[in-house]
């Protein structure tokens, strides 16, 4: 086992976190190169990632009964989840309130989202492709808990099915949806796409939010459905400057 502290720096990794969030999903062990086809990677990569989840006791590894001959295969299980996001939960409900008391509450959300889509998308490369951009998009919705469903038709508004902030989010929503917001504008101008998030419109359902998105070519109020840019208020949308 290690620190607590050093637990929630191995979390940081959108790879581990994500393999750790299917295993506790799974009802039964799995196997390196069943969670390898789940998150896209290399077995070896996946491999490596495990057993750095084991060696912070966060992951269990079982012997699976041998088939034949040479090693028999392992399986991995997630240990039972501790309430580790305590913490976090509590820190993020404190920027939310600090975030609310500063002048124009809703840009300094956007900013602050904006630079951590930036940092999640990092040093790799420009893209052109608006396909490409939005694919890898939902990939990093994804990865951060949103459970986004992939617009249907081009250009198309992205559909969030979980607020990884819910609680947090329902009692702040101008900021934490500005942050969410700005996550997603931050990631496609990194990314060099050729499209913005415009717009983000909260619990639109219980359990659904929906982005929108304009391409830079495109003026606002043609081409695709609009959500007009509005204060942010507790039941309003979130939007974009246009």
């Amino acid at each position: 086992m290690i620190a607590a502290h050093h637990r929630h720096r191995l979390l940081a990794g959108l790879t581990r976190s994500r393999l750790l969030a299917v295993l506790r999903a799974s009802s039964v062990p799995m196997g390196v190169r069943e969670l390898a086809d789940v998150v896209h990677l290399h077995p070896n990569s996946v491999r490596e990632e495990l057993a750095r989840l084991a060696d912070a006791g966060l992951v269990a590894i079982e012997v699976a009964p041998a088939a034949g001959r040479g090693r028999p295969p392992l399986r991995y299980v997630a240990r039972p989840e501790e309430d580790e996001q305590a913490p976090y939960r509590e820190l993020a409900r404190v920027l939310a309130e600090e975030l609310e008391r500063m002048a124009d509450p809703a840009t300094r959300a956007g900013e602050v989202g904006e630079r951590w889509g930036r940092e999640l998308i990092g040093s790799a490369g420009i893209l052109t492709d608006e396909d490409t951009a939005v694919r890898r998009l939902v990939a990093l919705l994804a990865d951060a808990g949103f459970e986004p469903e992939g617009p249907p038709l081009p250009g198309g508004p992205i559909r969030l099915r979980r607020c990884p902030f819910e609680p947090l989010a329902r009692d702040h929503r101008g900021v934490i949806c500005g942050v969410h917001l700005g996550l997603m504008r931050g990631a496609l101008r990194a990314m060099g796409a050729p499209l913005d998030a415009v717009a983000l419109e909260p619990f639109v359902q219980p359990d659904l939010c929906v982005a929108h998105f304009r391409r830079h070519d495109e003026a606002p109020g043609r081409g695709r459905a609009e959500v007009s840019t509005v204060p942010v208020q507790p039941a309003a949308s979130v939007s974009a400057g246009s």
